[in-house]
């Protein structure tokens, strides 16, 4: 589960997931439209990927890609 910054974050990693093939669902997607803005508020707005296990390494290493952040293994 990763919780996006700004709709631009959003967007753009559902789009890297898409292009890539990667089953996502985005979490409070329509709730958290009706209340956009620049800060999100736990569970009032907050939206967050989720992806199934068996594909999560998959989409850590796009999303860390587009971060520019290195992998958390856990």
């Amino acid at each position: 589960m990763l919780t996006p910054d700004s709709e631009v974050e959003l967007l753009t990693i559902c789009s890297m997931l898409e292009a890539r093939g990667v089953p996502f669902f985005v979490r409070s997607a329509g709730l958290g439209s009706l209340f956009p803005g620049p800060m999100q508020v736990g569970s009032l707005n907050a939206r967050a990927i989720m992806v199934p296990e068996e594909r999560a390494d998959e989409a850590l290493a796009l999303i860390s890609d587009f971060l520019g952040t290195p992998e958390s293994k856990s």
